[in-house]
């Protein structure tokens, strides 16, 4: 069965700042104003008790569209859970949830996550999550070559605030089990748009940078395979740039407790990941859409 074929990413675009527009017009029809509210706005002392309760939970569903590995020239949807439970300081989340916990410029990092350090404009967090690796039934490309193990990998996060709408991250996550897994650092920067008390925009940009295990994992071909039990060629990429990528998403509270999202992501091959055989489409782009409950105690 061939996977489903979506619009261009441009058109994709242009429908998430669509419906962002339909929504904020339908807010200020109603005067509505929810109390799941960007925490960077000056807020009345009545929705401070929602904002500083010490748990918050989210729970619900999203479903996406996009490569079925990274260089892969064929697409696959997937319907994922949303989860996202906050005890300060730490963060139990999965499938997204952990950016919908509360809006705010740190997105918490999937898995368990405890926030080591916080000042007014800067924090430090670190992370534990399981990696499902990679299984080489996915697609007839990646038959005959190794699987990727499941791992535990460990996550180091810096978040710095730039300004009240922007902030720059720098994390390092790394396969803590010795399963192949490598290590990967990012480096990124996001942009929120406030459009209305409960909706925003966010613009996303980011470079990844892989060791030498990752890549190999991920973007070679070893000689125990090459021409054995794959066509493709011996590939040994060292330690390389990996990607660039770019996005915008939607969040919106449009109720006082239901939370919708929507985003489009770009994401680039480079260096030695761009020249391996396995990337047959370096160049791509991925679909989301999402809706999920949201309640503090």
């Amino acid at each position: 069965m061939k996977p489903t074929t979506l619009p261009r990413p441009a058109l994709c675009c242009a429908t998430v700042l669509a419906l962002s527009a339909l929504v904020a017009q339908a807010q200020e029809v109603t005067g509505k104003e929810v109390a799941a509210r960007p925490v960077h706005q000056t807020q009345d002392p009545a929705d401070k008790k929602t904002d500083e309760s010490p748990f918050t939970w989210v729970l619900g569903v999203s479903v996406g569209n996009g490569p079925v590995f990274p260089g892969s020239d064929r697409r696959g949807n997937g319907v994922r859970p949303v989860l996202g439970f906050r005890f300060d300081p730490y963060t139990l989340s999965s499938g997204g949830g952990g950016s919908l916990l509360d809006f705010d410029l740190d997105a918490r990092d999937s898995g368990v996550t405890a926030r080591l350090f916080q000042s007014d404009s800067f924090r430090l967090s670190a992370s534990l999550r399981l990696d499902s690796g990679r299984d080489g039934g996915d697609d007839e490309v990646l038959g005959g070559l190794p699987n990727v193990d499941r791992t535990l990998r460990g996550r180091i996060s810096a978040v710095y605030d730039i300004s009240r709408h922007a902030s720059g991250r720098l994390s390092y996550n790394q396969d803590l089990l010795g399963k192949g897994g490598g290590g990967v650092l990012n480096a990124g920067l996001r942009y929120e748009y406030q459009i209305t008390p409960a909706t925003e925009l966010l613009f996303t940009a980011g470079v990844n940078w892989a060791n030498s295990t990752y890549m190999r994992s991920y973007f070679g071909v070893p000689a125990s395979a090459a021409g054995i039990t794959t066509p493709l060629p011996l590939y040994e990429p060292g330690s390389s740039l990996m990607n660039t990528e770019m996005g915008v998403s939607l969040k919106t509270a449009v109720t006082d407790n239901w939370v919708f999202t929507a985003g489009v992501g770009m994401s680039q091959l480079r260096g030695e990941a761009r020249r391996s055989p396995l990337a047959l489409k370096p160049n791509n782009y991925s679909v989301s859409m999402g809706l999920a409950y949201r309640c503090c105690r």
